[in-house]
Protein backbone atom coordinates (compact mmCIF):
# COMPACT_ATOMS: atom_id res chain seq x y z
CA UNK A 1 0.00 0.00 0.00
CA UNK A 2 1.39 3.37 -0.55
CA UNK A 3 0.14 6.62 1.33
CA UNK A 4 0.41 10.33 0.87
CA UNK A 5 -0.68 13.16 2.59
CA UNK A 6 -1.93 16.61 1.50
CA UNK A 7 -2.68 19.83 4.09
CA UNK A 8 -6.59 18.19 3.91
CA UNK A 9 -7.02 14.48 4.10
CA UNK A 10 -4.98 11.78 4.38
CA UNK A 11 -6.36 8.94 1.42
CA UNK A 12 -4.63 5.32 0.62
CA UNK A 13 -4.60 3.81 -3.20
CA UNK A 14 -3.81 0.74 -4.06
CA UNK A 15 -1.33 0.19 -6.04
CA UNK A 16 -1.29 -2.14 -9.11
CA UNK A 17 1.17 -4.87 -10.11
CA UNK A 18 2.29 -2.96 -12.98
CA UNK A 19 5.37 -1.55 -13.13
CA UNK A 20 7.47 -0.25 -16.26
CA UNK A 21 10.69 1.75 -15.73
CA UNK A 22 10.68 1.58 -12.22
CA UNK A 23 6.97 3.57 -11.91
CA UNK A 24 4.15 1.93 -10.53
CA UNK A 25 0.55 2.70 -11.53
CA UNK A 26 -1.96 3.42 -9.26
CA UNK A 27 -5.64 1.16 -9.28
CA UNK A 28 -8.00 4.50 -10.42
CA UNK A 29 -11.11 2.49 -11.04
CA UNK A 30 -13.42 4.16 -13.84
CA UNK A 31 -15.94 6.64 -12.28
CA UNK A 32 -19.39 5.19 -11.94
CA UNK A 33 -20.66 8.20 -13.45
CA UNK A 34 -19.02 7.03 -16.72
CA UNK A 35 -20.30 3.53 -16.61
CA UNK A 36 -23.70 5.53 -16.36
CA UNK A 37 -22.99 7.40 -19.67
CA UNK A 38 -21.87 4.27 -21.31
CA UNK A 39 -24.81 2.50 -20.62
CA UNK A 40 -26.75 5.31 -21.30
CA UNK A 41 -25.21 5.64 -24.47
CA UNK A 42 -26.06 2.16 -25.43
CA UNK A 43 -29.47 1.96 -24.56
CA UNK A 44 -29.84 5.25 -26.63
CA UNK A 45 -28.35 4.03 -30.00
CA UNK A 46 -30.67 0.86 -29.48
CA UNK A 47 -33.66 3.15 -29.18
CA UNK A 48 -32.44 5.28 -31.99
CA UNK A 49 -32.17 2.75 -34.15
CA UNK A 50 -35.69 1.11 -33.72
CA UNK A 51 -37.21 4.31 -33.95
CA UNK A 52 -35.88 5.88 -36.78
CA UNK A 53 -34.32 3.00 -39.10
CA UNK A 54 -36.93 0.59 -38.22
CA UNK A 55 -40.12 2.21 -37.83
CA UNK A 56 -42.00 5.16 -39.36
CA UNK A 57 -42.91 7.11 -35.93
CA UNK A 58 -39.97 9.91 -36.85
CA UNK A 59 -40.57 10.90 -40.25
CA UNK A 60 -37.29 11.10 -42.66
CA UNK A 61 -35.62 14.53 -43.74
CA UNK A 62 -37.31 13.90 -46.76
CA UNK A 63 -40.80 13.17 -45.44
CA UNK A 64 -40.63 16.61 -42.90
CA UNK A 65 -39.14 18.33 -45.95
CA UNK A 66 -41.77 17.96 -48.11
CA UNK A 67 -44.46 18.34 -45.38
CA UNK A 68 -43.28 21.87 -44.75
CA UNK A 69 -43.35 22.26 -48.46
CA UNK A 70 -46.92 21.51 -48.68
CA UNK A 71 -47.45 23.32 -45.42
CA UNK A 72 -46.07 26.75 -47.03
CA UNK A 73 -47.62 26.12 -50.48
CA UNK A 74 -51.01 25.26 -48.86
CA UNK A 75 -50.57 29.13 -47.16
CA UNK A 76 -49.26 30.56 -50.46
CA UNK A 77 -51.38 28.93 -53.17
CA UNK A 78 -54.36 27.91 -51.04
CA UNK A 79 -57.16 25.93 -53.18
CA UNK A 80 -55.11 26.24 -56.41
CA UNK A 81 -52.72 23.56 -56.01
CA UNK A 82 -55.85 21.40 -56.60
CA UNK A 83 -56.86 23.36 -59.14
CA UNK A 84 -55.95 21.90 -62.73
CA UNK A 85 -53.79 24.05 -65.22
CA UNK A 86 -56.22 25.78 -67.79
CA UNK A 87 -57.78 28.80 -68.55
CA UNK A 88 -60.39 29.04 -65.32
CA UNK A 89 -57.02 28.86 -62.82
CA UNK A 90 -55.75 32.21 -64.78
CA UNK A 91 -59.29 33.59 -64.62
CA UNK A 92 -59.43 32.87 -61.00
CA UNK A 93 -55.77 34.09 -60.04
CA UNK A 94 -56.70 37.61 -62.15
CA UNK A 95 -59.98 37.75 -59.53
CA UNK A 96 -58.15 37.89 -56.43
CA UNK A 97 -55.25 40.27 -55.49
CA UNK A 98 -53.64 38.47 -53.29
CA UNK A 99 -52.85 35.86 -55.80
CA UNK A 100 -52.18 38.42 -58.80
CA UNK A 101 -49.88 40.55 -56.40
CA UNK A 102 -48.21 37.37 -55.89
CA UNK A 103 -47.86 36.78 -59.42
CA UNK A 104 -46.71 40.69 -60.15
CA UNK A 105 -43.84 39.55 -57.47
CA UNK A 106 -42.55 36.68 -59.41
CA UNK A 107 -42.49 38.45 -62.66
CA UNK A 108 -40.58 41.70 -61.11
CA UNK A 109 -37.88 39.18 -60.04
CA UNK A 110 -37.77 37.19 -63.17
CA UNK A 111 -39.09 38.99 -66.20
CA UNK A 112 -38.25 42.93 -65.57
CA UNK A 113 -34.77 42.19 -67.06
CA UNK A 114 -36.02 41.47 -70.40
CA UNK A 115 -39.74 43.46 -70.34
CA UNK A 116 -39.05 45.99 -67.96
CA UNK A 117 -40.29 46.91 -64.91
CA UNK A 118 -43.56 47.99 -66.07
CA UNK A 119 -43.37 45.51 -68.88
CA UNK A 120 -43.33 48.26 -71.49
CA UNK A 121 -40.56 45.79 -72.77
CA UNK A 122 -37.41 46.32 -74.28
CA UNK A 123 -35.62 46.84 -78.03
CA UNK A 124 -34.26 43.73 -79.08
CA UNK A 125 -35.14 41.85 -75.54
CA UNK A 126 -38.44 41.20 -74.81
CA UNK A 127 -42.30 42.68 -76.17
CA UNK A 128 -44.25 45.24 -74.50
CA UNK A 129 -46.64 43.18 -72.90
CA UNK A 130 -48.92 46.30 -72.19
CA UNK A 131 -50.37 46.44 -76.15
CA UNK A 132 -53.06 44.86 -78.03
CA UNK A 133 -50.80 42.96 -79.72
CA UNK A 134 -49.26 39.41 -80.10
CA UNK A 135 -46.43 37.50 -81.53
CA UNK A 136 -46.63 34.02 -79.89
CA UNK A 137 -50.23 34.11 -77.92
CA UNK A 138 -53.34 33.69 -79.41
CA UNK A 139 -55.32 32.52 -76.47
CA UNK A 140 -54.91 33.14 -72.92
CA UNK A 141 -52.81 29.96 -72.30
CA UNK A 142 -50.35 30.38 -74.89
CA UNK A 143 -48.72 32.49 -71.96
CA UNK A 144 -48.61 29.70 -70.04
CA UNK A 145 -46.97 27.45 -72.91
CA UNK A 146 -44.53 30.23 -73.22
CA UNK A 147 -43.58 30.62 -69.38
CA UNK A 148 -43.14 26.90 -69.31
CA UNK A 149 -41.29 25.98 -72.81
CA UNK A 150 -40.29 29.86 -73.39
CA UNK A 151 -39.63 30.27 -77.66
CA UNK A 152 -38.40 28.28 -80.67
CA UNK A 153 -36.20 30.82 -81.06
CA UNK A 154 -34.95 30.52 -77.40
CA UNK A 155 -35.15 35.01 -77.02
CA UNK A 156 -37.63 33.85 -74.49
CA UNK A 157 -35.94 31.40 -72.18
CA UNK A 158 -37.97 28.76 -70.30
CA UNK A 159 -38.57 29.58 -66.55
CA UNK A 160 -38.03 25.85 -65.03
CA UNK A 161 -37.25 27.34 -61.50
CA UNK A 162 -41.05 28.05 -61.26
CA UNK A 163 -42.89 25.63 -60.16
CA UNK A 164 -46.92 25.14 -61.55
CA UNK A 165 -48.60 27.74 -59.19
CA UNK A 166 -46.14 30.01 -60.00
CA UNK A 167 -45.96 29.69 -63.81
CA UNK A 168 -50.20 30.10 -63.54
CA UNK A 169 -49.85 33.50 -60.96
CA UNK A 170 -47.33 35.59 -62.92
CA UNK A 171 -48.87 34.22 -66.51
CA UNK A 172 -52.29 35.50 -65.08
CA UNK A 173 -50.57 38.69 -64.00
CA UNK A 174 -49.38 38.70 -67.63
CA UNK A 175 -52.56 38.77 -69.28
CA UNK A 176 -54.29 41.01 -66.41
CA UNK A 177 -51.68 43.54 -68.30
CA UNK A 178 -53.15 43.44 -71.41
CA UNK A 179 -54.79 47.23 -72.49
CA UNK A 180 -52.69 48.61 -69.88
CA UNK A 181 -50.75 50.25 -72.81
CA UNK A 182 -47.45 51.24 -71.02
CA UNK A 183 -45.90 53.59 -73.64
CA UNK A 184 -42.32 51.35 -74.69
CA UNK A 185 -39.29 51.96 -76.89
CA UNK A 186 -39.77 52.33 -81.05
CA UNK A 187 -40.83 49.33 -82.51
CA UNK A 188 -41.58 47.25 -79.77
CA UNK A 189 -45.16 47.56 -80.73
CA UNK A 190 -45.46 44.41 -82.95
CA UNK A 191 -47.38 41.19 -83.21
CA UNK A 192 -51.77 40.89 -83.87
CA UNK A 193 -54.50 41.71 -82.09
CA UNK A 194 -56.23 38.73 -80.94
CA UNK A 195 -59.86 38.67 -79.33
CA UNK A 196 -60.05 40.12 -75.33
CA UNK A 197 -59.48 37.45 -72.73
CA UNK A 198 -62.29 36.40 -70.89
CA UNK A 199 -62.96 38.08 -68.00
CA UNK A 200 -62.00 37.38 -64.35
CA UNK A 201 -63.38 35.17 -61.90
CA UNK A 202 -63.47 37.35 -59.00
CA UNK A 203 -63.93 35.35 -55.16
CA UNK A 204 -62.43 34.56 -51.59
CA UNK A 205 -58.71 33.04 -52.28
CA UNK A 206 -59.79 31.16 -49.34
CA UNK A 207 -63.23 30.17 -50.94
Amino acid sequence: MAEYKDSNQTTQDELTNHNYDGIQEYDNPIPGWWHLIFIGSVVFSVFYVVVVHMTSIIPTREESYNHKVAAAEEIQFGKLRDMPMDETKLLTIMGNEQWLSSGESIFNGTCTVCHGKQAQGIEGLGFNLTDEKFVYVTKMMDIVGLVIDGTENKKMPAQTLLNENEVAMVAAYVASLRGTNIPGPEGAVLGEEIPPFPAPIVEDADG
